[in-house]
């Protein structure tokens, strides 16, 4: 059995990572789960991993699979796993890790459990009010009953795996706030680890801003709700109308190309156009064909997209929440503004369009944060965490004794 001195000190840990999601460098929280596993093993740490397929799914609808089934699931790969082999650190994503978490510590082992959340459900939720109406659609009756059982589920879970965990982590410092005013979890508990960049785009020479590249204005993300596709559609239709000469990019998956084209005045579709998902290393080649990104999403656990457009040089305008508020000083690297604000997007967006010597200072202040992102620094960040809750948790036991 690994002991605690191997936690506490500089030797390499052995690790078990587990998330249900596939393992895809180029998706979102399965991007982050892949890139942080790869970059512990650049440190030279140990680490298995358990992927969806790994831990199967039964039930087709979401939300379901998450409450009734993914906790069992991740307690049955948890034992399997630690019959076959002993770990240091076992990191699980999502709360709906809270029966594996309450299994370990009636284990008895001295490494220490970890659960990430790559954005906080319970406040997601409470947030949430906010842009359903811009959907000018209400759900039924039936919907929001099962709705708020939902809701009311993955808070317990919330619950029990703060309960049973040795730590949090999360990706901004919203969250980390949320733990602590929502449960009174201490902040030393708490590791807010923000994602990182990939080495390619912080390795490959950053083009210079100019004025072809601030005529061409991108997005990149999910077309759901709380991406906010209305307020971007809305904003890039006024912002097309005013400058014919204006080129939108629109990446997202190409179900969705139809449903986003609906939000677009005929008059200035001919400016737009839709792209599929791509790979990062392709994405990085869009990313050097524009100047300004806009990212007007009501809900973020971090926001890798803005952070990889910003270490290409672009000028990006997000909301003021997630990782965006940690990472973006208003003003000099991009511009925040209020979720819903469309005036203040567009008057942005106008000012960076209308001063090529503002848009050449934004992007260089931008590519310099974004420099300081790598997922080295991440996972250092991370393993500096795995050693101080094992030495909380020795502290915890001796403290028993």
């Amino acid at each position: 059995m690994p002991g605690w001195a191997i936690m506490i000190d500089e030797r390499p840990l052995r690790i078990l990572v587990g998330a249900d999601v596939p393992p895809n460098p180029d998706s979102g929280a399965a991007g982050t789960v892949f890139q942080m596993n790869q970059a512990l093993r650049g440190l030279g740490h140990e680490v298995h991993e358990i992927w969806a397929a790994d831990l199967g799914r039964r039930i087709k609808h979401g939300n379901l699979h998450y409450i009734l089934e993914l906790p069992f699931a991740y307690r049955r790969e948890i034992r399997k796993m630690m019959r076959r082999n002993e770990y240091d650190v076992v990191e699980l994503n999502q709360p709906h890790a809270w029966l594996a978490a309450a299994d370990f510590r009636r284990s008895g082992c001295p490494g220490v459990f970890v659960n990430r959340s790559h954005g906080h459900e319970v406040r997601f939720s409470e947030l949430e009010s906010s842009w359903r109406p811009i959907q000018k659609r209400s759900p039924g009756i039936t919907q929001r009953l099962c709705s708020d059982l939902v809701r009311r589920r993955i808070a317990f879970h919330w619950n029990r795996v703060i309960k049973h965990s040795d730590g949090i982590i999360v990706s901004c410092d919203q969250d980390a706030g949320f733990l602590e005013t929502r449960y009174g979890l201490r902040r030393d508990r708490i590791a807010v680890i923000n994602q990182g960049v990939p080495d390619e785009y912080l390795e490959r020479p950053v083009k210079p801003m100019t004025p072809e590249r601030m005529r061409n204005i991108i997005y990149a993300g999910n077309f759901v709700a709380c991406k906010g596709p209305f307020i971007l559609a809305e904003c890039i239709v006024e912002l097309l109308t005013a400058n014919p000469e204006l080129r939108f990019s629109w990446v997202c998956d190409a179900r969705d190309h139809a449903k986003a084209l609906e939000l677009i005045d005929s008059k200035v579709r001919h400016q737009i156009r839709m792209i599929d998902w791509m790979p990062q290393s392709q994405l990085i080649r869009l990313y050097d064909e524009h100047g300004l990104l806009l990212f007007p999403s009501f809900f973020e656990g971090f926001g890798k997209v803005p952070l990889e457009a910003m270490s290409r040089g672009l000028c990006v305008i997000a909301n003021d929440l997630g990782g965006m508020s940690d990472y973006i000083k208003h003003g000099t690297n991009g511009f925040l503004t209020q979720p819903g604000d469309r005036s203040a997007i567009i008057e942005y967006a106008t000012k960076l369009l209308g001063s090529s010597e503002l848009a050449s200072r934004v992007g260089r202040e931008a590519t310099k944060t974004a420099f300081r992102y790598s997922w080295a620094r991440s996972a250092e960040h991370a393993v500096r965490f795995y050693r101080d809750c094992a030495v909380q948790k020795l502290a915890r036991i001796r403290g028993k004794g």
